[in-house]
C-alpha cells in the first residue's frame, strides 16, 4: 500500500472506498452470508493486484471502523484490520476496552460522513466542494471506559452504528435518508435529506455519597462546536435579540416558552439552529427536561445569586438576558464556550437557574422499551448501580445535516414542520391593527375606545382591526365587559362596525379566583391544582438584592393591588393558595386544564358564545407560556414536556377562530393566525427595543413563523417611558414592511411631524408590499418561506451578508434598511447580487444610475425617509 494512504471503508453489499491524501476511489465488493470478497485493482495502491477475505457481519447498511496506517508494510494486516467489523456473536467475547486499531468509525449517508472517535467526538463532512468539517460530540460521564460496537440483534434496526461504553452509556446513528430510519425522529425530521440521526443515552450518574441536591448537570449532552468564521440563527426569541447568536452569551437553561425567562429565553421557541456553513441542528422538541444554550458565559453565575423566573414589575429589576459577547469587535480572547448545548436532564433542578417546572411533578425517564413514564413528584427515587447512584436514563435525540448552503439548511429545518395551509385573514394584511394597551393600559373604557377610533379616521388612517386589551372585563375569565367601564358593549362593537373596524378581545387562560367562571370550571373540574405555594419568605429571598427587591414590590403590588383595581375583588393576592398563580396582573387567579378536553370545549364554547352575542369579530390570546403553572401543577393529563401546554393554547384554543393572534409558540407553525413578537420597551437599542426588531422577525423566519406580528410602533410606553418624535418614525418605518403593522401610540400624540411621517410610512407599505402580499403569504401558507426574509436568502454564499442584523428582505426582489440607529441621518447599505434601485416614495422607481451588487453603499436618511431598494436585474 502506498505510504500516503491512510484508511479504507466497507460498504456492505456496495462499495468498498479507499482513500488518501490524493483521491478517493470506489471498488465493487459482493457479500456473501458471513463474507466479504472484495478485489482490489493495482493503481488503487500503488502495488500489485490482491484478493484477500475480509470477515464481517451481513449487513445492508454502512458501518466502518477505521484506523490510521502510514507505513506500505502494513499494507495487507491494516486493510484487514480496517475492514473487520465483527459479527454480534463474537463481540460479546470481546473485553470491554477496545483495541489499539479500532479507535474511529465511520458512516455514511450518500455524500455525507461522520466520523464518530471512542471518546466521544464526531466529525461531519458534507456533500459539495465547499464543505467544511463541523466538529461535535457527546459528552461522556466520568466514571465511563471503555467502547466498543455492538452488532446483531443488540443494534436497533436499521441503524448505521452502535456504541457502547461502560455505566450503560450508548450511541446510536441512523441515516437520515433512509426509508428505514428510526420512527422516534420521523415525527419532526425529514428523512428525504442526507444527515445522520443521533440518540445518546446516558444514566445520570453520581457518587453514592451524594445528595439529591447535588445532582450532577447534565445527565446527556451533545455539543457543537461554534467554529470561527461560521455564524448560527434560529433557537428562540431572546429578550436581547442579536443576531447572528454567537454574539451572545446565552447561558444553559431550560428551553420552553417563557415570559421573560432566567436565562433571556422569550415566547416564541424552536429547536433547530442553521449556521452560515450550511449545516442544521435540531433536537427532539418532546425531550423530557430539555436544556440549551449557545456560546454559555465562562464564568456562571454564583448559586448564592440565581437566576430566576419573575413577573410583572419584577421584570424592571431582571438583567436583560442574554450578555453580549463583545470579544470579536475587541479581538479578546471569547467570553463564552464556544459551543451549541443540547442537554437531556434527569431532572429540572439546578441551583444556578430557577424556574417554575422545578416544582411541577413531571419528572421523566426513558424505559428499555423506549416509552416514557413519569415519576409523581421532581427528584425520583435514588438507585445504586456498581457503587454509584442513578436517577433515571436519559435519552438526548439530535438531527444534524450539512448543506450546501445556509438558505438550504433553513429550508431542510422548515420541511418537516407543519404548515397551516391557510393564510391568515387578508385584512391583516391590507389594514392596521390598532390596540388599546400602550395608552390606556388597564384604563380602557367604552368612551376611549370609540375615540381611539374615531381618531384614527379624523387623522387620515384606514381602519382596520380595533382590539381592546386587557381589564375590559368585569373579572378575568368571565368573558363579561364591565358593566361600568363598558355600559353598552353590544352597541360599542357595532358603531366601531360601522366605522368600518373590525373588533378583537384580549383573552388569556387564566380565570380570577372570585369570578363566576373559576366557581364553574372548579366545580367542573377544569382547573390545574397545585401543591402548597411557596412562603412570601421563601418567595423574596431568591437571587440577590436586585431580585429579592423585585419579588417583594411584586408581593405588596398584588395584595394592595396598586395601583389601585378597577373592580370588587381586585387585589389581595399577597398570599397564595393551592392553585393559584402569580402573574403581571395583581389579582390571584387559577389556570385552565389545558389538557381536559372537556375544559377546552367549555371555554372555545364560552368565546363564541361572546361573539354571536356582543359581535365581536376575534381574540387576542395572550399567556399561553407553561411558565405561569402554579407550583405542582397536576392536570388531567400529565404534560409530557412543557411546550405542550403552549401547544394546547394555540392548536386547541386560538386556532378555532381566524382573526386571532398568539404570543407563545413552540412547535406550532401550523396555526393559521398571527404569532406576536413579545412586548417591547420603548428604547432604541438592541435590549428589547427597536434595535431588536428586525432580529426577531429575521429569527421567526427561520423558526418557521412568516406571519409575525411586530410588536405595537413606539414599545409598550411602560415604566413611565414614551416615545420621541425620532423613536416614533424610525420604528413606524422599520415596522410597516413587516408581514403585519399594529399601532398603539398615536402617531399624532407624539408630535405632527410624527404623524406624517407615519402616515408617509402607511402609503409605502401600500405601494411596496401589498402588491406582493397575496404570492408571498399563500407561499408562507403552504411552504412556511418566509416573507420577510434574512439578506442571505438572497445569496446564501456571500459571507458580507451573514451579520447584517438591520436589514432584510421582502420575498426576493425588495431589501429594506430602516434606520435604528439615534441620531442616524445615512446609513450604510448592503446589496446583494444583481442589479438595484433606490424605491422613492413619489416617482415609484426612480430613474437613477442602478447599483450593481454585491457592494456596499451609502445612502442618505433624513428623518422622514425610509430606505428600500429594488431588484431590476438578476444575475442568478
Amino acid at each position: 500500500m502506498a505510504a500516503n494512504s491512510r484508511y479504507c471503508d466497507l460498504h456492505v453489499g456496495g462499495y468498498l472506498h479507499t482513500k488518501s491524501s490524493k483521491s478517493i476511489k470506489r471498488h465493487r465488493v459482493s457479500v456473501g452470508s458471513a463474507l466479504v470478497q472484495a478485489e482490489f485493482q493495482a493503481d488503487s495502491f500503488g502495488t500489485n493486484s490482491a484478493n484477500f477475505l475480509v470477515h464481517t457481519c451481513t449487513c445492508s447498511t454502512i458501518f466502518t471502523r477505521r484506523s490510521a496506517i502510514t507505513k506500505s508494510a502494513s499494507f495487507l494486516f491494516g486493510a484487514f484490520t480496517a475492514c473487520t467489523v465483527l459479527p454480534a456473536s463474537a463481540s460479546a467475547s470481546v473485553p470491554f476496552a477496545p483495541t489499539a486499531l479500532s479507535t474511529e468509525w465511520l458512516v455514511y449517508d450518500g455524500d455525507s460522513c461522520l466520523t464518530i472517535r471512542q471518546d466521544g467526538t464526531m466529525v461531519l463532512n458534507g456533500p459539495g466542494e465547499r464543505a467544511t468539517p463541523q466538529r461535535l460530540s457527546v459528552t461522556l460521564p466520568s466514571f465511563t471506559t471503555g467502547c466498543r460496537q455492538v452488532h446483531g440483534d443488540r443494534a436497533p434496526s436499521s441503524s448505521l452504528i452502535m456504541l457502547e461504553w461502560s455505566g450503560g452509556v450508548k450511541l446510536v446513528i441512523w441515516a437520515a435518508s433512509s426509508n428505514k430510519g428510526s420512527q422516534r425522529f420521523l415525527r419532526w425530521t425529514n428523512s428525504n435529506r442526507e444527515g445522520f440521526h443521533i440518540e445518546f443515552t446516558a444514566p445520570a450518574m453520581t457518587s453514592a455519597s451524594d445528595d439529591l441536591v447535588d445532582l450532577p448537570i447534565p445527565a446527556a449532552e451533545l455539543t457543537v462546536e461554534l467554529d470561527s468564521g461560521s455564524h448560527w440563527y434560529g433557537g428562540a426569541h431572546l429578550l436581547r435579540q442579536l443576531w447572528p447568536l454567537e454574539r451572545a452569551n446565552w447561558e444553559v437553561g431550560p428551553l420552553y416558552p417563557f415570559d421573560h425567562g432566567p436565562n433571556g429565553l422569550g415566547s416564541v421557541v424552536g429547536t433547530h439552529w442553521v449556521n452560515s456553513r450550511g449545516l442544521l441542528v435540531a433536537v427532539d422538541p418532546e425531550t423530557p427536561m430539555l436544556h440549551a444554550g449557545l456560546n454559555a458565559p465562562l464564568e456562571q453565575r454564583s448559586t448564592f445569586t440565581p437566576r430566576y423566573f419573575g413577573v410583572g414589575v419584577q421584570h424592571v429589576t431582571q438583567e436583560l438576558l442574554p450578555r453580549e459577547d463583545h470579544s470579536a469587535e475587541l479581538g479578546n480572547v471569547s467570553e463564552g464556550d464556544g459551543k451549541l448545548r443540547l442537554q437531556a436532564r434527569a431532572s429540572w433542578y439546578d441551583r444556578g437557574t430557577l424556574h417554575p417546572w422545578q416544582d411541577i411533578c413531571s419528572s421523566g425517564y426513558a424505559t428499555k422499551d423506549d416509552t416514557i413514564k413519569y415519576d409523581t413528584c421532581n427528584k425520583s427515587q435514588k438507585k445504586s448501580v456498581s457503587g454509584m447512584g442513578y436517577y433515571d436514563i436519559c435519552v438526548l435525540r439530535v438531527a444534524v445535516s450539512a448543506h450546501s448552503d445556509v438558505r438550504t439548511a433553513t429550508l431542510a429545518a422548515l420541511s418537516p414542520l407543519q404548515s397551516p395551509h391557510q393564510m391568515p385573514p387578508a385584512v391583516f394584511f391590507q389594514r392596521s391593527i390598532w390596540t388599546t394597551w400602550a395608552t390606556s393600559h388597564a384604563d380602557i373604557t367604552q368612551s376611549d375606545t370609540v375615540a381611539l377610533a374615531e381618531a384614527v379616521i379624523q387623522n387620515g388612517f384606514q381602519p382596520g382591526v380595533l382590539e381592546i386589551d386587557d381589564r375590559w372585563q368585569s373579572r378575568y375569565g368571565d368573558l363579561k365587559f364591565d358593566s361600568l367601564k363598558f355600559p353598552h358593549p353590544k352597541q360599542m362593537i357595532e358603531q366601531l362596525h360601522e366605522l368600518g373596524f373590525l373588533v378583537t378581545l384580549w383573552v388569556m387562560p387564566f380565570l380570577q379566583e372570585s369570578s363566576s367562571a373559576c366557581s364553574e370550571a372548579k366545580r367542573l373540574g377544569y382547573l390545574v391544582d397545585g401543591g402548597k405555594p411557596p412562603s412570601i419568605v421563601n418567595e423574596v429571598l431568591v437571587g440577590g438584592l436586585g431580585e429579592r427587591f423585585g419579588a417583594s414590590i411584586k408581593v405588596l403590588v398584588d395584595q394592595y393591588d396598586w395601583p389601585p383595581g378597577h373592580w370588587e375583588g381586585g387585589g389581595g393576592g399577597g398570599v397564595l393558595y393551592s392553585g393559584q398563580l402569580r402573574w403581571w396582573g395583581t389579582q390571584p387567579v387559577r389556570a385552565i386544564d389545558l389538557t381536559n378536553d372537556e375544559a377546552v370545549e367549555w371555554f372555545v364554547r364560552r368565546l363564541q358564545k361572546l361573539q354571536l352575542e356582543i359581535g365581536v369579530d376575534g381574540f387576542k390570546f395572550d399567556a399561553g407560556e407553561p411558565c405561569f403553572l402554579p407550583k405542582g401543577a397536576l392536570t388531567r393529563r400529565q404534560l409530557r414536556y412543557p411546550g405542550e401546554y403552549t401547544q394546547l393554547w394555540v392548536h386547541k384554543v386560538a386556532s378555532c377562530f381566524p382573526l386571532s393572534e398568539v404570543r407563545s409558540s413552540m412547535w406550532t407553525s401550523g396555526y393559521g393566525g398571527l404569532v406576536r413578537m413579545g412586548d417591547r420597551d420603548t428604547v432604541w437599542g438592541v435590549e428589547n427595543g427597536l434595535q431588536s426588531l428586525i432580529p426577531a422577525l429575521l429569527t421567526s423566519a427561520v423558526l418557521g413563523y412568516p406571519f409575525t406580528l411586530p410588536d405595537m410602533v413606539g414599545g409598550n410606553a411602560y415604566w413611565g417611558q414614551f416615545p420621541d418624535t425620532e423613536l416614533m418614525i424610525r420604528w413606524a418605518q422599520a415596522s410597516v414592511l413587516m408581514p403585519v403593522v399594529q399601532w398603539s401610540i398615536p402617531p399624532w400624540k407624539v408630535s405632527i411631524e410624527a404623524k406624517e411621517a407615519c402616515f408617509a410610512a402607511q402609503r409605502i407599505r401600500e405601494k411596496v408590499l401589498l402588491p406582493r402580499i397575496e404570492k408571498l403569504a399563500a407561499s408562507a401558507a403552504t411552504s412556511l418561506l418566509p416573507i420577510c426574509r434574512p439578506i442571505w436568502w438572497l445569496d446564501p454564499l456571500d459571507p458580507e451578508t451573514f451579520c447584517i442584523d438591520d436589514q432584510f428582505a421582502i420575498g426576493v426582489d425588495v431589501v429594506v434598511a430602516p434606520v435604528v440607529q439615534q441620531g442616524a441621518r445615512e446609513r450604510r447599505v448592503y446589496l446583494p447580487r444583481g442589479q438595484w434601485l433606490e424605491w422613492r416614495d413619489i416617482a415609484g422607481i426612480d430613474h437613477c444610475q442602478p447599483h450593481t451588487g454585491p457592494c456596499w453603499i451609502v445612502v442618505e436618511a433624513p428623518l422622514q425617509k425610509l430606505p428600500i431598494f429594488v431588484l431590476v436585474h438578476s444575475d442568478n
